[in-house]
C-alpha cells in the first residue's frame, strides 16, 4: 500500500497528541504549530490511516507518494567507494563504506598527532564494525569535551554526511593552519586552533550502518536497526519503513519502561510493538548500536556536552525529553519512583497547568543549555538564513529511552560523573521540490550540511570558553 507525506490538522493540541496516543501515527516534522484553525503536524501515513483519521474529525492533506520518490532517492547515493583512492566524496550521499573510509582518512598519517581512530566494541546485527574519531592536540583537554553522534535513524541520510564534513574540514584546517567558512559563517585559524587544542572532540558519524545500508538500497523509509525477529516472534510486514528492528533512540536506559514511568494519558512517542517504527526493544540497551554509543560516552571522561544529529524539523532541542523542565525541586526527578505513572503530561496539554510532575535540572545547566542552543541557532542563521527553533525536547512530544537524556541522566545517578549536557539537532528539510524529506536532493542537502557544520563549530568555540558542567 502506498505511503504519503501528509499534513494533519486538528482542533487543538489534545487532538494532535492523540495522533500518537490513540492513532499510532509517527509524527515526522516534529512540531506542533498553532494556527487560527487549530494545530498541524507533518507525518507519513498510508491511505487506510488517512481515511480513518478523516472519520474521527482530522483534516488530512495528502502530498507526494513517498514510495514513488524512492527511485530518485536511491540515485542520490554514491556508487562503490569514492574514497578508496582518497578521491573527493562527490556530490551525492556517502554510502556506508564511504563514511567509514572518510573517517579513517581523516585520522590518517597527516593528522596522526592530533587524531585517534576508535574501533567500537560491538558488532552490529549484520556483523559490521563501527568507528569513531577523537580530535585533540596535546594531553588532557583543559576545557572539556564534546561528543557528536550521527546516523542513529537509518533514513536520515544527511546526518553522517554532516559529521564527515565537520571532521574533514576541522582536521584539514588545523593541519594547514587556516580557517573555515561555511556559507556566511567563518571561523579563523585561531578559532580552529582553540577548538582542537582545548577540547576533546569525539565524533561517531554512523552508529546504525545496517539500517543506513538497508534504507539506501532496499527501503528508503527504514528508521530502525536490523535486529531480526526472535524465534516465535511475529514477523512484521516489510516495506514503507515497516519491519522487524529496534528504534535505537528509544533503547537507552532512561525511563525505558515507559508504561510504568509515564502517565497512561501521556502521548509518549515510544512503542512496545516490535513492528512499529518507535519500538523500544526487548530491554534497555539491548542493541549493539546502543551499547556502542554508551561505551564511547563511558570511555570519554572529558566529555561534558553531547549532540545527537537527526532530521528534519529545523529544531535545536535540549534536555529533558520526558516532561517540562523545572529548577526548584530536586526530588521531582526521573529516578524517583514516587512519580511513576505521572510523567509526560506537558504544561501545554489541556489541564497541564495543574499537573503534578516536571523534570528537575539545575538552573545553571538550563541557562547553559539555552545559551549554547542559541549559539548554534545564530551560526546556522548566519550561514544560509534558516532559523532553527531552540526548545526543550519535551516540547515536541514526550519521549523515553533517548540518547541525549541518557547522557545527561548519568551525572545525576553517579555523583562522581560530570553531567553531560545533551542536545538533539533536527536539521532542515528539502527546500526546492519536496518540502519535507528525510533525504533531500543533494543539491539541497549541501547547504544543510554547511549550516549544521557551522552550528557545530560555533558550539565547540563556545564550549572552549564555557566552564564544563559541574
Amino acid at each position: 500500500m502506498p505511503h504519503y507525506h501528509v499534513t494533519i490538522h486538528g482542533a487543538d493540541r489534545a487532538a494532535m497528541a492523540d495522533l500518537v496516543r490513540s492513532h499510532d501515527v509517527t509524527v515526522l516534522r516534529q512540531t506542533l504549530a498553532e494556527h487560527d484553525d487549530g494545530y498541524t503536524v507533518s507525518a507519513i501515513a498510508d491511505q487506510a490511516t488517512i481515511d480513518r483519521l478523516g472519520t474521527v474529525g482530522y483534516q488530512v492533506e495528502r502530498h507526494e507518494d513517498v514510495d514513488d520518490t524512492a527511485v530518485a532517492s536511491f540515485a542520490e547515493v554514491g556508487p562503490d567507494n569514492r574514497f578508496r583512492d582518497q578521491a573527493d566524496g562527490g556530490s551525492t550521499y556517502l554510502n556506508v563504506e564511504e563514511v567509514e573510509t572518510a573517517l579513517a582518512l581523516a585520522a590518517g598519517p597527516a593528522h596522526a598527532d592530533f587524531t585517534e581512530l576508535i574501533t567500537l566494541p560491538q558488532l552490529t546485527w549484520d556483523g559490521r564494525t563501527c568507528t569513531a574519531i577523537r580530535v585533540h592536540q596535546g594531553g588532557q583537554a583543559s576545557t572539556g569535551g564534546v561528543y557528536f553522534l550521527g546516523g542513529i535513524h537509518a533514513r536520515e541520510w544527511g546526518s553522517p554526511d554532516i559529521c564527515i564534513n565537520f571532521v574533514r574540514l576541522l582536521t584539514n584546517a588545523y593541519q594547514a593552519g587556516i580557517g573555515i567558512s561555511q556559507g556566511g559563517t567563518s571561523f579563523s585559524a585561531a578559532d580552529i586552533r582553540a577548538i582542537v587544542e582545548r577540547l576533546d572532540i569525539i565524533v561517531f558519524p554512523q552508529a546504525n550502518p545496517d539500517g543506513r545500508h538497508h534504507s539506501m538500497t532496499a527501503d528508503h523509509m527504514w528508521r530502525k536497526n536490523r535486529r531480526p525477529a526472535a524465534a516465535g516472534e511475529h514477523v512484521c510486514t516489510s516495506g514503507g519503513g515497516n519491519g522487524s528492528g529496534v528504534d535505537v533512540n528509544r533503547n537507552y536506559d532512561f525511563l525505558w519502561d515507559f508504561p510504568v514511568k509515564f502517565s497512561p494519558s501521556a502521548a509518549v512517542a515510544t512503542s512496545t510493538n516490535p513492528c512499529k517504527e518507535t519500538y523500544r526493544g526487548p530491554s534497555a540497551a539491548s542493541e549493539p548500536e546502543t551499547r556502542n554509543v554508551e561505551w564511547l560516552l563511558r570511555n570519554s571522561p572529558n566529555v561534558g556536552y553531547f549532540i545527537d544529529i537527526h532530521s528534519f524539523g529545523e529544531d535545536i532541542l535540549y534536555n529533558w525529553g520526558d516532561d517540562d523542565d523545572q529548577t526548584s525541586d530536586p526530588t521531582m526527578n526521573f529516578h524517583n519512583p514516587v512519580y511513576d505513572g505521572k510523567r509526560g503530561i506537558l504544561d501545554s496539554d489541556p489541564g497541564g497547568d495543574s499537573k503534578k510532575y516536571r523534570e528537575y535540572l539545575p538552573k545553571a545547566d538550563l541557562d547553559t543549555l539555552i545559551a549554547l542552543g542559541n549559539t548554534m541557532r545564530d551560526a546556522i542563521k548566519a550561514t544560509h538564513g534558516r532559523v532553527y527553533t531552540v526548545k526543550s525536547s519535551a516540547n515536541l512530544y514526550p519521549t523515553s529511552g533517548t540518547s541525549d537524556d541518557f547522557a545527561y541522566s548519568q551525572g545525576f545517578l553517579n555523583g562522581s560523573k560530570r553531567r553531560v549536557l545533551g542536545f538533539t539537532i533536527e536539521w532542515g528539510p528539502e527546500r526546492s521540490t519536496i518540502p519535507e524529506s528525510f533525504h533531500p536532493n543533494y543539491v539541497d542537502m549541501v547547504p544543510i550540511i554547511e549550516e549544521v557544520t557551522a552550528g557545530l563549530l560555533a558550539f565547540c568555540l563556545a564550549c572552549v570558553n564555557q566552564a564544563p558542567a559541574a
